[in-house]
């Protein structure tokens, strides 16, 4: 029989807690709930597609709101491809955000 001792891990000497980097917001890659969450985003968004909040308050895409980006919600016919060009320009313009 062979000795199953569990390996000892000492404390760690300090943690880092997750933080957030600043990145470029887009309509490919940054999930609706982060557009949301960022007035003068959202704003753009809204500006570019009107009634935006009526097309996404379906109960069964507000769950998904976390993972979906504007750009996912196309193959749903949510949203056209055409202003998702003007609204990524205009993010852009945002500069890096949090």
């Amino acid at each position: 029989m062979t000795n199953l001792d569990a390996p000892l891990y000492p404390p760690a000497k300090a943690y880092d807690p997750p933080r957030r980097l600043p990145r470029i917001l887009s309509s490919r890659e940054t999930p609706i709930a982060i557009l949301q969450s960022n007035p003068a985003a959202w704003a753009i968004v809204n500006k570019q597609i009107p009634g935006m909040d009526r097309r996404i308050g379906n109960e069964m895409i507000k769950p998904h709101l976390g993972n979906f980006s504007l750009e996912s919600l196309l193959v749903f016919g949510v949203v056209q491809r055409e202003p998702l060009a003007r609204i990524d320009a205009e993010l852009a313009r945002l500069g890096e955000v949090m």
